[in-house]
């Protein structure tokens, strides 16, 4: 069975490398996201003030990590990180080395296929809009990193909290890293399964069919919405320290509210920098999108509608649903547990999990979309 499996694969690829390209490029992304979780938990941002990305080696003997280290001690404020040692800042230093590292791979991994494909007129031209859509993704992502370790190391006085990252600087890393994998990801289904494909379904669906499962493909992007302001809320709580505090669960502690969500002035700073606030609305943010999961999962399973699902459409449902209610039960356990370092990476690939999966099955109940498929989608699948 896996045999034949990697030899259709090896096949599909063979015939157009461009789909598994940008499915590639998305699993660098996730993966770099994986990483950057570590990075952030561990408030390793600042512990590398330079990068030279033509050739930039991590210290390999205790001479150069003892120079990194004073170089630290010299450009950063020591008091911010007093009990820090330097077996903490080779930690530190690695995770922020591997981090820059994906990312400067995933940047090469994109840019040197997009130059070779596009010289040897591969690329479908309706496709060259989107490429450079990630383009403009990435170099914002990679904009907003730079300018989150320079006021690390520039303006520490700002923060509180070791090792500050730019108030709404994570969360903004990490919605244009989201934004960015879901633009390779929707652009290469959509070159698998063009449109072509979703009018032919369609002109096999009953009307009434078209009705109930477009139904069920508008609830579901409520649901996929649920979960990424649950996504990007769990960036505020790692930003904060969030996580640390209130570790048990269902309750927050010995109440189900806790005090204090609104002690800071002015009242809006509370849903940023109040840890119990934060922490909390990534908890309803997250039992809500398990919620809308399941009601859609639901609505979607009743025979009028499952039975005139394509095949692929079942199982990215399934899928979706699994990784939702897999996120939640692990978000709970990795909490009550003080989150661990090797935890929150499991914890950030499992969102990477569940936009790949939403995404997929958004894509699979296109047909069904509320407006037909008309002319200019037609042209959009002969260009193709």
């Amino acid at each position: 069975m896996s045999g034949t499996l990697t030899a259709a694969v090896k096949d599909s690829v063979a015939k157009d490398p461009v789909p598994w390209w940008l499915f590639g490029c998305a699993g660098l992304v996730a993966t770099t996201l994986t990483v950057g979780a570590a990075a952030s938990l561990t408030r390793s941002g600042a512990s590398m003030l330079y990068w030279k990305p033509h050739g930039m080696m991590s210290p390999r003997s205790e001479a150069e990590w003892q120079r990194e280290y004073e170089i630290y001690h010299d450009f950063c404020s020591h008091h911010q990180r007093k009990g820090m040692t330097l077996e903490e800042f080779k930690r530190n230093y690695k995770w922020e080395y591997a981090h820059r590292l994906l990312g400067q791979g995933t940047a090469l991994a994109f840019v040197g296929p997009l130059l070779y494909l596009y010289a040897k007129e591969k690329l479908p031209t309706s496709i060259h809009g989107k490429l450079l859509g990630v383009l403009g993704l990435g170099a914002a992502q990679m904009y907003v990193g730079r300018k989150m370790v320079r006021g690390n190391v520039e303006e520490p006085e700002r923060s509180k909290h070791a090792g500050y990252l730019a108030t709404f600087g994570l969360p903004a890393h990490a919605a244009f890293s989201l934004a960015n994998m879901s633009l390779l990801l929707w652009t290469g289904f959509n070159l698998v399964s063009p449109a072509s494909r979703a009018i032919k379904l369609r002109e096999l669906t009953t009307m009434n069919a078209l009705r109930d499962i477009g139904e069920v493909r508008r609830y579901f992007q409520v649901a996929t919405g649920l979960f990424l302001g649950a996504a990007i809320a769990g960036t505020g709580v790692a930003e904060i320290d969030a996580g640390h505090a209130f570790n048990t669960f269902p309750k927050m502690g010995k109440h189900w509210i806790p005090d204090g969500l609104f002690e800071q002035t002015p009242w809006y700073r509370n849903f940023y920098d109040n840890v119990a606030l934060v922490q909390l609305d990534h908890r309803l943010l997250a039992l809500g999108s398990l919620a809308a999961y399941a009601a859609v999962y639901m609505k979607a399973r009743k025979p009028n509608v499952w039975s005139n699902l394509p095949e692929e459409a079942r199982t990215a449902l399934n899928l979706s649903v699994a990784a939702v209610g897999g996120q939640v039960v692990f978000g709970a356990t990795m909490l009550v547990n003080h989150v661990p370092t090797t935890m929150a990476m499991v914890h950030a690939s499992g969102a990477a999990l569940i936009l790949s999966s939403s995404l997929w099955t958004l894509h699979t109940l296109r047909f069904a979309r509320a407006s037909p498929l008309g002319a200019a989608v037609k042209a959009a699948a002969k260009a193709m």
